[in-house]
């Protein structure tokens, strides 16, 4: 047995595949897992240039960009050919594509009062059910159809493990990673049809760990406050915040408790956590990392 944090939090040697890996948190987690030895790393994402941007940035160059839509059975299909010709398993599979969808921010008045319940059905109204299809399609469909794609490949990882022995503790068992939002948990989101999708997301966390039980493979979530991303962009601009706003005072304290908003060590942290031996009995389990905004922001 070994306590020290080398052992414990050690990726070396996994193999993962995430999902909107070229930009935001996802390609935050392939560069930690690329820093930290990890054996490849497959990112995937509809847009060519920001994968490649992000395999420029490997310290290790252990980054693999593959083009692919969650929103597409084919081209996931594809993206699976892809990644089984060049790995004989995965160890880790972080399913993190999603999109934002219209906004549920109204305009201010100049009179700081809110909508009237006229402005309130127009202007939702407004934003098609097209609209609110595809958010449900990346984010929930995609999802699932994501998890779908690569399960034999995180069932091989099952079967290259050892023999038992009653003296070592086992390694981790291949695990999905999800994520969700605190969106799917906060009254008032950003969004209304993302906070649907990503709450349905928050059971889809309960059902395949369930569901996957019997294969041995686990299935996590992460809900992400506030952190720095194309998606998260108009929050700051509306709280005024420039930068990262990671700094401490970023933000009132009314709106996140520690007044600030995640930085790349915090997510990263996280998710070698969950990814490493420390993390290896966790299943069926969605992580809140939110600065404690759910606790005071509703």
């Amino acid at each position: 047995m070994s306590l020290d944090a080398s052992n414990l939090f050690s990726v070396k040697g996994i193999v993962a595949v995430i999902t909107g890996g070229g930009t935001g948190l996802g390609r935050t987690i392939a560069l930690a897992l690329d820093a930290n030895h990890a054996s490849k790393v497959f990112i995937l994402g509809r847009r060519e240039q920001p994968l490649q941007e992000t395999a420029a940035q490997a310290a290790n160059k252990t980054i693999i960009p593959i083009t692919a839509d969650v929103a597409s059975q084919e081209s996931l299909e594809n993206a699976y050919k892809a990644v089984a010709a060049q790995t004989t398993h995965v160890d880790l599979l972080f399913a993190n594509s999603g999109i934002s969808g219209p906004s549920a921010f109204f305009p201010p008045k100049p009179d700081g009062s809110g909508p009237t319940i006229e402005e309130f059905r127009e202007y939702h109204w407004n934003h098609s059910m097209d609209e609110f299809s595809k958010v449900m399609e990346i984010n929930l469909a995609g999802t699932h159809y994501t998890i779908l794609a690569f399960l034999p490949l995180l069932d091989a990882a099952n079967k290259r493990r050892p023999a038992p022995d009653p003296e070592q503790l086992a390694s981790p068992r291949p695990q999905v990673i999800v994520t969700s939002s605190i969106g799917a948990i906060l009254n008032r989101p950003a969004g209304l049809p993302y906070s649907y999708s990503k709450t349905a997301v928050l059971h889809l966390v309960k059902v395949m760990a369930s569901n996957l039980a019997p294969y041995q493979i686990r299935v996590n979530g992460i809900a992400p406050g506030l952190f720095y991303t194309e998606m998260a962009k108009g929050l700051y601009e509306k709280r005024g915040v420039t930068g990262r706003g990671i700094a401490d005072g970023s933000f009132t304290s009314d709106y996140v408790p520690i007044t600030r908003a995640g930085g790349d060590e915090d997510i990263s942290g996280m998710l070698m956590w969950m990814a490493s031996r420390s993390g290896g009995y966790l299943n069926g389990e969605t992580i809140v990392i939110d600065g404690g905004r759910t606790r005071v922001f509703i």
